[in-house]
């Protein structure tokens, strides 16, 4: 048995070299192709014209690091590669006509398997524009879409800072775009997301831009002095070598080879903090913040983000009002631990008068669809039964 699985994989690794290799001579063809009619020296070498850059080869493709990708990483990791791919391949400045193939050389397994037997993905010829949409149908599945759709829906900052909320929007944004049709609703849809202390501060007038309530919420965050310290282990050079990589492969990058790392960042510290901190050496991985269990996942469980209680929602938490509008000290116990004091001196003396939400979101479309909990969007699995929800 074992020595039959050995013959297997020879043969295996055997077809994918041969695959790579005529991968390799249709780029070296194509490039003649493009190269035909060029000027050429004595010894027949195509000549550069004066001021005039060669086209881009794979092998500038290739040294821009581009990822691995072999179809059981999940959608997340899929739309950033594919979009790391294409912004490597514009930056290598590869001729659009080599786009697929140049592509297609970074694909294992599934992936390589899914290119090889579909004749539409393969067939010389086919635009970039033909294989993103070939590419998606095969590895978003709608299912992830939705789950992803409505994280998006109910996305608020809780414990984020600005920026990493912003990155969170713009993150999931891209799986809905049904949501914020317009720049209104996307502006409306991220103020909403604040915490209140932040949205205050901000612009409610239907007519904000996006850019105008991220930098008034920026502003506000430095006053408040809300904004986490960036950790020491953040602050490392970059490679010169390719182009900078997306948040995802930053974070991921060959997880399917080695253990995930823990992301470290530094707790939202009020003017006042007391009591033990979160966890720093545990990430939960329904939520993907540190210092808590997806056992523990409050997200999960369906509670109070800032209580815990199992009465209400994060909106209608009358201790997360108080500490917000600045009504004194607000001290409570959580599961044994010694409790947390917060002191709030919030005034915000320049805010702008607020329109109900209902006034606000009037205009902007709602999401009915597929609950996030049960998939697990980093692998593409669904590991629970998956619960609907419908509107009232």
């Amino acid at each position: 048995m074992m020595a039959l699985l050995l013959q297997m994989l020879q043969t295996q690794q055997r077809q994918t070299e041969v695959l790579r290799q005529t991968m390799e001579n249709s780029h070296q063809l194509a490039m003649a192709v493009v190269e035909r009619g060029a000027p050429t020296t004595a010894e027949g070498a195509p000549a550069q014209q004066q001021g005039q850059r060669r086209p881009g080869t794979h092998l500038d493709f290739r040294k821009m690091n581009p990822q691995d990708f072999r179809g059981t990483e999940g959608i997340l990791y899929a739309d950033d590669w594919l979009e790391d791919v294409q912004r490597s391949l514009e930056l290598a400045e590869v001729p659009r006509a080599l786009w697929v193939t140049s592509a297609a050389s970074q694909f294992f397994d599934i992936a390589l398997t899914w290119y090889r037997t579909n004749s539409r993905a393969s067939v010389r010829g086919l635009s970039w524009e033909d294989f993103r949409k070939l590419f998606k149908e095969k590895f978003y599945p709608d299912v992830a879409v939705s789950a992803l759709e409505g994280q998006f829906a109910s996305l608020e900052q809780e414990s984020s800072s600005v920026d990493e909320y912003a990155a969170e929007f713009f993150r999931l944004s891209r799986f809905a775009p049904s949501l914020i049709q317009d720049e209104g609703c996307k502006a409306r849809k991220f103020r909403r997301g604040l915490i209140h202390a932040v949205r205050t501060r901000t612009s409610g007038r239907r007519d904000a831009s996006f850019e105008q309530i991220l930098m008034e919420a920026q502003i506000a965050e430095e006053d408040f002095g809300l904004k986490p310290k960036r950790s020491s282990d953040a602050l490392g050079s970059s490679s010169s070598a390719g182009p900078a990589k997306r948040p995802y492969f930053q974070q991921r990058q060959f997880q399917q080879h080695q253990p995930q790392l823990q992301i470290q960042q530094a707790p939202v510290r009020t003017q006042q903090h007391q009591g033990q901190g979160r966890r720093q050496d545990v990430q939960c991985t329904f939520c993907k913040k540190i210092g808590h269990t997806r056992e523990a996942c409050r997200i999960k469980l369906g509670v109070c983000l800032f209580c815990g209680a199992p009465d209400h929602q994060v909106r209608d938490c009358a201790i997360r009002a108080a500490s917000q509008t600045g009504q004194g000290r607000v001290q409570q116990a959580r599961g044994g631990q010694q409790g947390h004091a917060f002191t709030m001196a919030v005034e915000p003396t320049q805010a702008v008068a607020e329109q109900s939400a209902d006034d606000l979101e009037a205009d902007c479309p709602t999401y009915y669809g597929i609950e996030s909990d049960g998939l697990d969007l980093d692998r593409g699995l669904v590991v629970e039964p998956l619960d609907f929800a419908h509107p009232e």
